[in-house]
C-alpha cells in the first residue's frame, strides 16, 4: 500500500471519529456511530476545475419523495432532476476571486454509505482560471430541512489532502492549493489529454489508417497525414471556441460514415492520387469530433484558446506516434505479391466495423 492510500485511510478514520464526537456534542445518542443525517463530500481538484462527489442520506432528501413512502426511488430522482439540480446549484457554491465557478450536475444515483441509504451526486465546477484556491460555500439542508446536518469534506489534489467539517455555524471554507496550477502545467495537462484521446480514439485512427493502406509512396503518406492534420485542426479550434456547433450524434455518425466510404473506395477505386483531398474534407468532420471530446473535458476560461491549441498538438503527437509505428510495417507488406488481397480483406473488416458504429450511433443497432 502506498503512502498516499494509507494517508487517505487515516483521514477517513479521523472523519469517522469526528462524526461520532460531533454526534455527542449535538446531543445525539452515543450508540449512533453513523448519524443518519451526516453527509460526505470529496472534491477532486485539477487545473480545469473541481469534481465534487457528494453523499446525502436519504432521510435528508425526503422533500423529493413524491409518493410519500419515505423512500427515494430512481424514477423520483430522474423526474425531478431539474429541481434537484436547481436546489444543489442554489445552495452549493464554489468561487474563485469572488467569481462563481460554473455548476453542472453530471450524475446522481441511489447508494449506501456505512449502511446508511442515500443519494450520491457527481457535480463539476468549471474553473474561472487554473485552480490555485477557491472558497466552498455549503448551505445544503441547514435552513430548510435539518439544522443539525453535518458534512465531512475531503479535498484531494494529486497527493495532497485537506479536510474540513461543515455545519450550520461553519458554512464556508477557503481552500488553498499547495501546488497551484500555472500556464505551463495547465497546457501540459491538455497536451497529455490530446495524446490520450487520439491513442484511444479508435475511429479516428481507423479513418487515418484506411487511406494509408493504398498509399504507394512516402510522399503520398505525408500528403494524407498533413491533410488530415490541417483539416481537423481547423474545425477543432472553431468548434472548441464556439464558432461552429453541430449535434454530437450527427458528428459521431458522420465519422463512422467517412470510415465506411474510405474503406469502400479502397476496395473499388484504382486511382488514389487525390486521396489526400478526400482526407482533408473528411478530416473536417473528425475535428468536430475532437472538439466534442474537449467540450466534455472542459476549458479553463483563462486559457480558452491556448488550451485547445495544446490539446490539438497532443493529438498530432499521438497521431505521429501511430503513423511512425504503422507505416514501416505497411511499406514492407506492400512488397508482398498478396498485398492487394490483404488490403481488400483489411478494408472489408474496416467497412463492417465502421458500419456497425454508424448504425449504433444512429440508434438503429443496439450497442
Amino acid at each position: 500500500m502506498n503512502q498516499v492510500s494509507a494517508g487517505r485511510k487515516k483521514l477517513c478514520l479521523i472523519l469517522l471519529i469526528l462524526s461520532c464526537i460531533w454526534g455527542l456534542i449535538n446531543g445525539r445518542e452515543p450508540v449512533q456511530a453513523h448519524p443518519l443525517n451526516n453527509g460526505y463530500s470529496q472534491l477532486t481538484i485539477d487545473p480545469k476545475g473541481v469534481l465534487y462527489e457528494l453523499f446525502i442520506p436519504e432521510v435528508s432528501l425526503l422533500r423529493f419523495d413524491t409518493d410519500g413512502d419515505k423512500k427515494i426511488s430512481e424514477p423520483e430522482l430522474e423526474k425531478q432532476r431539474g429541481a434537484i439540480s436547481q436546489y444543489l446549484e442554489s445552495h452549493l457554491h464554489l468561487t474563485q476571486d469572488m467569481q462563481p465557478m460554473a455548476f453542472e450536475l453530471k450524475e446522481m444515483s441511489l447508494t449506501e454509505k456505512e449502511t446508511i441509504p442515500g443519494v450520491s451526486f457527481t457535480m463539476h465546477f468549471t474553473a474561472v482560471h487554473p485552480v490555485d484556491s477557491f472558497t466552498l460555500e455549503y448551505n445544503l439542508l441547514f435552513d430548510d430541512t435539518d439544522p443539525l446536518h453535518v458534512n465531512f469534506v475531503l479535498f484531494l489534489e494529486g497527493e495532497d489532502v485537506d479536510q474540513t467539517v461543515m455545519d450550520t455555524a461553519h458554512r464556508s471554507y477557503h481552500y488553498v492549493s499547495l501546488h497551484p496550477a500555472t500556464l505551463a502545467s495547465t497546457l501540459w495537462t491538455y497536451f497529455k489529454l490530446g495524446v490520450e484521446h487520439i491513442l484511444t480514439g479508435y475511429d479516428h485512427l481507423l479513418f487515418l489508417f484506411s487511406p494509408l493502406l493504398v498509399a504507394a509512396r512516402v510522399r503520398d503518406i505525408l500528403k494524407i497525414v498533413t491533410a488530415f492534420t490541417v483539416a481537423h485542426s481547423i474545425t477543432l479550434l472553431l468548434a472548441a471556441t464556439g464558432y461552429i456547433h453541430l449535434p454530437s450524434v450527427w458528428i459521431e455518425t458522420g465519422i463512422a460514415v467517412t470510415i465506411c466510404y474510405v474503406a469502400i473506395e479502397n476496395m473499388f477505386a484504382r486511382k488514389n492520387e487525390l486521396r489526400w483531398s478526400l482526407t482533408f474534407v473528411f478530416g473536417l468532420i473528425h475535428g468536430m469530433g475532437f472538439a466534442g471530446a474537449l467540450e466534455e473535458i472542459g476549458l479553463p476560461q483563462s486559457y480558452f484558446v491556448s488550451s485547445p491549441l495544446t490539446f490539438n498538438l497532443g493529438v498530432e503527437a499521438g497521431q505521429l506516434l501511430v503513423v511512425g509505428a504503422v507505416m514501416p510495417i505497411l511499406l514492407q507488406l506492400r512488397k508482398l505479391k498478396a498485398y492487394r488481397k490483404l488490403m481488400l480483406a483489411g478494408s472489408a473488416v474496416i467497412l463492417i466495423l465502421a458500419a456497425k458504429w454508424a448504425l449504433e450511433r444512429m440508434g438503429i443497432l443496439g450497442g
